[in-house]
């Protein structure tokens, strides 16, 4: 019996029957479990997650059809710590339900970074600078010096800060920049005793700043009266206009200034007997 013969009994045609039924079985079986494993025609649109805090997430009858899985922390000043800052797939996404998203949280805790050297920088690239390392222009005060817009004192909080300084990110930075002149100079104030808005007042009136004030005793702003004050007054020395000064309060209850003053060397501003 030759191939052609063979092909066209009826016994082989037979087991072709049964093979191509098994093949359909098989394949209906087949398709039918990657369907429920693959929920096909099964659709779910990621929620909006950003912006929101975890158990606000996890409230959100929505967040049931997906696996929410956590990935990172960023620091950002600009979002409220705990919250979701991105989220993977994006929000309004047509996803398989029980599909994992991706959450990357803003940080609690902020990040270290180091000060920037901005001694003697212009104004403009000091700006830059901060603004890369996650930094914060604060206040600019301009004071009397020949270099102009060149940056010439750095503080954090009123403190001085050098470069290489572990500071928070997104913290706030104060720069002293000159203003490309020497300016005029001004004689030394004598302060003591003038409550503190006499005192503000003089200082703006001869074209000083208050850099920074303290009170000590019971003393406030509504009863205050200076006590110390640096630069200190020497008779005759004159100083640059722009200079801060800091200024130290005392309660006016606290301290008989008439006699205080008068057991001061005004000249020299060293005391005859020591300071109480």
């Amino acid at each position: 019996m030759n191939f052609i013969q063979f092909i066209t009994t009826r016994r082989f045609l037979k087991h072709l029957a049964y093979s191509f039924l098994l093949f359909i079985v098989i394949a209906w079986i087949t398709l039918t479990i990657l369907r429920l494993y693959t929920r096909h025609n099964q659709v779910a649109i990621t929620p909006n997650y950003v912006g929101l805090q975890m158990d606000q997430v996890n409230s959100l009858e929505s967040s049931r059809d997906f696996e929410l899985v956590i990935v990172d922390s960023i620091y950002d000043y600009t979002k409220r710590p705990g919250s979701v800052i991105s989220q993977d797939p994006l929000p309004n996404t047509k996803v398989k339900p029980g599909r994992a998203i991706y959450l990357s949280l803003v940080s609690f805790v902020p990040e270290q970074v180091s000060m920037p050297a901005l001694i003697d920088l212009s104004l403009r690239r000091a700006k830059a600078l901060l603004q890369t390392y996650g930094l914060k222009l604060g206040s600019i005060r301009i004071i009397p010096d020949m270099a102009k817009n060149a940056v010439l004192k750095v503080t954090v909080g009123g403190r001085t800060v050098s470069p290489g300084t572990q500071i928070r990110k997104g913290s706030v930075i104060d720069l002293v920049i000159g203003s490309g002149s020497g300016g005029d100079l001004q004689s030394v104030p004598f302060l003591i005793g003038k409550s503190r808005d006499a005192a503000r007042a003089d200082l703006s009136r001869m074209g000083f700043t208050v850099e920074h004030e303290s009170y000590t005793g019971t003393s406030d702003s509504t009863d205050a009266v200076v006590y110390e004050q640096t630069p200190l007054y020497v008779y005759g020395k004159r100083i640059g206009t722009g200079t801060g000064f800091s200024l130290v309060y005392k309660g006016s209850t606290d301290l008989n200034f008439e006699e205080y003053i008068s057991k001061m060397v005004i000249d020299t501003v060293t005391p005859e007997t020591p300071l109480p």
